[in-house]
């Protein structure tokens, strides 16, 4: 049988049974472009994820001294942290220091733990999403030295609000007791586990003067610019910062690292597991297809028509309807998504935001539609249409003439 014969006949039997054809093709494309949103949605959700670790406040490298991660000692700090910084921003980068100390916060009888951190109030602004992180009130002033911001938890456990003052106390660096008494000026959204928790944040010459830190700082956080090479960025900040412990934000933070590459595994086994149930689907809508043309097959293979063109003759028909679900499953997904990917989903009607890892999880669920969003699915539908259809293919082909033209 010529090809153009076969898929004339494809075509027909297509259109037979108009209804189930139909409904086939339909859960076909209904599947398929649920799969391209779920992956636009999760991959936006990753790429959030990180993008939030990153750019809130940990930065995509950090630099400390040698050993500091492992004692948070005061004392172990980056002796010359603004020549560093002057060669890491001449690269086209963000960088900014930091100091660290931890002490006991009051207000009247309340009191709590905190990590005070010394930051250089323009420079964050410039650099991270921290400073735009604000519940109430505005983040930190230069001018305004005794003004500080503080985590929402610490805020809660303190009962503080805007414009209350808050005493701490501290043992600075050369012995002797620090205290002081400070004006909340912004409280922050979730930023951090830490930071939500205990977070005290100054303006670094307050820290200094409080703290009795002159000089040096105990981390330089990295922003790089978007779509620049991590690995690349990290070689130049290596190059840059020799003799210091560098990290990139996947080394400070593994679990969310492991937890962006398990949402990777899951989207895989998730395209495997619904093109594996639209399997099913179209195997029983041939199986029966096929069982109703028993008689036809049979005089078929009576008059000539090869067991070879029979089996094509069920694959293209398969091959027709995969075509069909993904010209329209293709057709309201990828719109979707690409709306999705500028509109997003405002998750905060129904959470009051929180953490992952120690990292703020966005309220607003954003796709990203990526090839591998959609080329995945659209690999499988028709992957997994074939190997449903090659059974009914197969037993059409095999068929005893004079049985399926008896056959009742």
């Amino acid at each position: 049988m010529k090809p153009a014969s076969i898929i004339k006949l494809s075509f027909r039997n297509v259109f037979r049974a108009r209804r189930r054809s139909a409904i086939t093709t339909l859960v076909m494309a209904f599947a398929l472009g649920m799969m391209i949103i779920y992956l636009s949605l999760t991959d936006g959700y990753s790429r959030g994820m990180a993008d939030n670790a990153v750019s809130m406040q940990m930065g995509s490298i950090q630099v400390h001294a040698p050993g500091y991660l492992e004692t948070r000692s005061v004392y172990k700090m980056i002796s010359s942290p603004d020549d560093y910084i002057r060669a890491i921003d001449s690269r086209g980068f963000k960088a900014v220091p930091r100091l660290f100390s931890s002490g006991l916060a009051a207000k009247d009888e309340s009191s709590a733990g905190v990590l005070i951190e010394g930051v250089d109030a323009s420079a964050e602004n410039w650099a991270f999403k921290m400073p735009r992180q604000l519940m109430d009130g505005k983040w930190l002033d230069n001018a305004d030295p005794k003004g500080v911001v503080i985590g929402k938890r610490l805020a809660r456990s303190l009962s503080a609000g805007i414009g209350d003052e808050i005493v701490i106390v501290s043992q600075a660096a050369d012995g002797s007791i620090a205290n002081d008494l400070f004006r909340v000026r912004g409280i922050l959204k979730s930023v951090s586990e830490i930071t939500d928790r205990a977070g005290f944040i100054m303006p670094i010459n307050t820290f200094r003067d409080l703290m009795v830190m002159p000089e040096g700082a105990h981390e330089i956080a990295v922003m790089i610019p978007a779509g620049y090479d991590s690995n690349i960025a990290l070689r130049i900040v290596e190059g840059i910062c020799r003799g210091q412990d560098i990290r990139s934000w996947q080394l400070l933070n593994p679990a969310l690292a492991n937890i962006i590459n398990i949402l990777d595994i899951v989207m895989i086994f998730l395209v495997i597991i619904t093109s594996a149930a639209i399997s099913i689907v179209i195997l029983n809508a041939m199986l029966m297809a096929v069982f109703e043309r028993i008689r036809e097959y049979g005089m078929m293979k009576a008059l000539g028509v090869t067991p070879f063109d029979i089996f094509c003759m069920v694959i293209v028909e398969i091959l027709v309807q995969a075509a069909a679900a993904a010209v329209i499953g293709l057709a309201f997904s990828i719109p979707l998504a690409i709306s999705l990917q500028t509109y997003g989903i405002d998750l905060s009607v129904l959470v009051d935001g929180g953490t992952i890892s120690g990292v703020a999880v966005s309220l607003a669920l954003f796709s990203y539609l990526t090839p591998f969003a959609v080329l995945t699915p659209l690999a499988a539908l028709f992957v997994f249409s074939l190997a449903a259809g090659a059974i009914p293919a197969i037993r059409a082909a095999r068929l005893d003439p004079i049985r399926a033209i008896h056959y009742t």
